[in-house]
């Protein structure tokens, strides 16, 4: 039966319920190097962003980050969320690797994920300018990279969605070690439902300080970017629980829902 509590309150409770889920699988998650599997990446202590799908579904759910050992730059980012069916809710992951090598995912009860490969494709981001010598400035600068975007998804039946950035980075980082002054991670979302994550850095190679970019989807539906140089971005061709690739999202377990969802 229906709890008769205000239906604010319901939401509240079913929010905050099946987020303390993603957070659960998030955490039974191990991710590593495979030439180095004694030496997991860390799991962020907090997911980086969270949303309540409105716009397609109800999926509940989070974004969580993972940094390899002595190092501030993602690694790895992976979503888990619940959408709804019936009085059970289909508790889902997508995973990217942010990773310069091979990684691999283990979990108990789930398939092993293997990328061989870098996860990122990063490209010179010739259109800004070259990056600043303080630490507030190339914050800014980054900022107007994602703004020149135009992000769009396209389901299988045609129909489109233009996607929202977001404006605030969902995650910041230097690693001077490897020449990244500055780092940072955004995002375009469908409703608060992130589809794209696009990461920007400011490199020093040699006497050169230049500004780079990297796009990784987190959608079943074809992405579209129009860069700020004239060229289009398409998002490579991937399937439900395909594995091999630096994309990789399936399902995790189906849970009945609290009482007070019901």
């Amino acid at each position: 039966m229906r709890s008769e509590e205000p239906i604010e309150d319901r939401n509240r409770k079913t929010t905050s319920h099946w987020l303390g889920v993603a957070e659960e699988v998030a955490k039974r998650q191990r991710l590593f190097d495979p030439s180095a599997p004694a030496k997991p990446f860390k799991l962020h202590e907090q997911a980086i962003f969270r949303h309540t799908q409105s716009v397609r579904g109800d999926d509940i759910g989070a974004v969580f980050l993972w940094t390899a050992p002595a190092s501030q730059r993602p690694a790895a980012i992976g979503v888990f969320f619940a959408w709804s069916q019936g009085r059970m809710r289909n508790v889902m992951e997508e995973f990217h690797s942010f990773y310069n090598g091979p990684i691999r995912r283990q979990a108990a009860g789930q398939p092993t994920w293997d990328c061989p490969d870098a996860g990122l494709q990063w490209n010179r981001a010739d259109n800004l300018p070259a990056p600043a010598s303080d630490l507030r400035r190339l914050k800014l600068q980054a900022r107007q990279f994602p703004r020149r975007l135009n992000v769009k998804t396209t389901t299988t039946e045609g129909q489109s969605w233009e996607l929202r950035s977001v404006p605030k980075p969902f995650y910041e980082y230097t690693d001077v070690d490897s020449g990244i002054q500055y780092g940072a991670v955004f995002g375009f979302c469908q409703g608060t439902d992130t589809e794209l994550l696009v990461a920007v850095e400011a490199r020093q190679v040699d006497d050169e300080r230049t500004w780079y970019y990297a796009l990784a989807p987190f959608s079943d539906y074809q992405i579209q970017v129009d860069l700020p140089d004239g060229k289009t971005w398409n998002s490579p061709d991937g399937s439900f629980g395909q594995n091999g690739k630096p994309h990789f999202w399936g399902a995790v377990e189906r849970r009945p829902k609290p009482e007070f969802e019901r």
